[in-house]
């Protein structure tokens, strides 16, 4: 029995001593194996499922809201265009085709206030 230990404690040691160096055996191997399948959660089929659709879910949720809110923002910056710049439309008439063009630009607004006239007396 000693000498049984003795040999044991070799191994182990030189197995230890191997691992230092990054020397890996194939004993090693298989019992990490075996540690891994152990230590792996057993996942339930449904459970699995029901987080994938519910992961989808969110995911489209998420989505959703994105594009809400760039609308908004998108509507918002509308507005403020709107609002800084006066729209002018140019209208002429085609000689050949009797058609009317219709050309439509934006002018940043004038921020001076009209003076009125003077009421005369």
């Amino acid at each position: 029995m000693n000498q049984e230990q003795n040999e044991g404690q070799q191994v182990r040691f030189g197995s230890r001593f191997a691992r230092m160096f990054g020397y890996v055996t194939p004993e090693d191997r298989s019992r990490w194996e075996q540690q891994r399948a152990q230590n792996r959660p057993n996942v339930n089929a449904i459970k699995q499922g029901a987080m994938s659709a519910l992961s989808s879910m969110m995911e489209f949720g998420e989505r959703s809201i994105g594009a809400k809110l760039d609308a908004a923002d998108r509507v918002a910056a509308q507005q403020r265009f709107g609002e800084s710049h006066d729209k002018v439309v140019n209208r002429r008439r085609d000689p050949n085709t009797r058609t009317i063009i219709e050309s439509v630009g934006y002018e940043p607004e004038d921020d001076r206030e009209g003076i009125e006239p003077d009421l005369e007396l």
